[in-house]
């Protein structure tokens, strides 16, 4: 997507309905953090294609594979560092987080561009044209509602 922001609202809602299942916070990160190359790009810091090897499933899964082990060394050192419990549940919530979000992030993306080979080193793109740009991105921002929405729910519940 052209603003990454668009990405908050399916990495937000997806990481407070699955929070058993995967770290909401990796979710979100890895929903975003898949345009980091893009965005070096867009303001001409890098060359190249916008939409470069992190816009494939393979590259996303490597992006995923590093923001894991990020989160996972940020949060031990933060624990010793200042004795205070913030942590994922466990390293499986972690990765799944990073590889479902990063991968929704390709697939959003692969719907609406036509320099995405989401099965590269396969030049296709079988996922374009499957939506159009009015639903993806009204879907992104009514998903961005809905999951602060949740949140604010989730988050009384707890508090209460």
């Amino acid at each position: 997507m052209p603003f990454t922001p668009f990405h908050l609202g399916p990495g937000l809602l997806g990481g407070v309905l699955f929070y058993r299942q995967l770290d909401p916070l990796t979710f979100v990160i890895a929903s975003v953090i898949v345009d980091f190359r893009a965005a070096l790009v867009l303001f001409g810091l890098l060359g190249g294609r916008l939409h470069g090897p992190l816009h494939t499933y393979l590259g996303a899964t490597v992006l995923s594979v590093l923001l894991t082990a990020a989160i996972v060394l940020t949060a031990r050192r933060i624990q010793l560092r200042d004795r205070i419990r913030f942590a994922p549940r466990s390293v499986r919530h972690v990765v799944g987080g990073a590889i479902a979000g990063s991968w929704l992030h390709v697939t959003l993306d692969s719907v609406l561009y036509t320099d995405i080979r989401p099965f590269a080193p396969l030049s296709v793109n079988p996922l374009l044209g499957a939506a159009g740009l009015e639903l993806i991105y009204g879907g992104c921002l009514l998903a961005f509602v809905v999951g602060c929405a949740v949140a604010l729910f989730q988050h009384h519940q707890i508090t209460n």
